[in-house]
């Protein structure tokens, strides 16, 4: 019966994770544990769990600890690449999915390991990657669109999120690639003008092609009308585009405007170490650290991490 039980939970608790409920996913976690706490079916799902749900911290200690005890484990070896993949530290990442893939070559661990390749820069081989994945995970046309983008191939790009659409129609996450990757293909003038025609008819510009339009203003010289339409569009940004508009303004050395998109999206990426450092660069130079202190203090409870950094600034006389 504890067999059968066991095996229940472990099906139901796929399915909770694979749906996004996190909650029942939590309940049935607690099932597992008292059922069957020392599996590494179980300790995967509990890392699983907390990467999914952004609980970074727990994650990484847990990762650390079941890469010991179970490094035969192809599965936890996966899970903590796939933790060092949403940490942005590549080259860990693709070492954990290297190894996942020695031990137990399928897929889903190849299509892991060629965005890891993606984002590390190694286009070749991720293309490779990708494509072998392709025929039977047809997502991997949005990450060889990415692949295909960070080449500066925008035809093939749109030719790859074109073909998703033909068999996902309708996909928000697509149509919003398409249409920046279309808004990046514009000659700076005209995707100006065309903002320009959407704002005489009263209508927003679209948020898939906004930090696209803020960078071809900055690029034209139209530094003031860029500052004017972010001021006016900070309130209603999500957080995506608004980390994207930060990154645009850090570059073209708009540290006041970086500050403050950064500072405001500052707890979804608190383990993300580029963008804080970013974040404390344009601070120091707009003469704001103590509010990225003042935020870091409220964070430290849910990421120990920050003390780290709070401390740092306080060594150097930052703050």
């Amino acid at each position: 019966m504890t067999k059968a039980l066991i095996e229940t939970l472990k099906y139901h608790m796929k399915q909770a994770l694979n749906g996004g409920r996190l909650e029942e996913a939590q309940a049935i976690l607690a099932r597992l544990k008292k059922e069957d706490p020392l599996s590494p079916a179980t300790c995967g799902f509990e890392l699983e769990f907390y990467i999914n749900s952004n609980r970074f911290s727990e994650a990484e200690a847990l990762a650390e600890q079941l890469c010991r005890l179970f490094p035969e484990s192809a599965r936890i070896i996966f899970l903590a690449g796939k933790l060092a993949y949403r940490l942005k530290r590549y080259a860990e990442a693709e070492a954990h999915f290297r190894e996942s893939q020695r031990l137990f070559p399928n897929l889903q661990t190849q299509h892991w390991l060629g965005k890891t390749l993606t984002q590390a820069g190694k286009f070749d081989e991720a293309e490779s990657l990708l494509h072998a994945a392709l025929e039977q995970r047809r997502n991997v046309l949005l990450d060889l669109a990415w692949l295909y983008e960070r080449k500066n191939n925008l035809d093939a790009a749109l030719k790859a999120l074109d073909e998703f659409l033909v068999e996902s129609p309708g996909d928000r996450y697509a149509v919003e690639q398409r249409a920046r990757i279309r808004a990046k293909m514009l000659e700076p003038e005209e995707l100006v003008d065309e903002a320009g025609s959407l704002a005489s008819l009263g209508e927003d510009v679209p948020a898939a092609f906004f930090p696209e339009y803020i960078q071809r203003l900055f690029e034209t010289g139209q530094s003031l009308r860029a500052r004017d339409e972010i001021a006016a569009g900070m309130r209603g940004m999500d957080m995506k585009t608004a980390v994207r508009v930060a990154w645009i303004c850090y570059r073209v050395q708009a540290y006041d405007l970086a500050c403050t998109l950064f500072l405001a999206q500052v707890g979804a990426n608190k383990s993300n170490f580029k963008y804080l450092a970013a974040l404390e660069s344009a601070a120091s130079k707009c003469s704001r650290l103590s509010e990225v202190a003042a935020a870091y203090r409220v964070l430290i409870p849910e990421a120990r991490q920050l003390y780290g950094r709070l401390r740092s600034l306080r060594s150097r006389g930052k703050i």
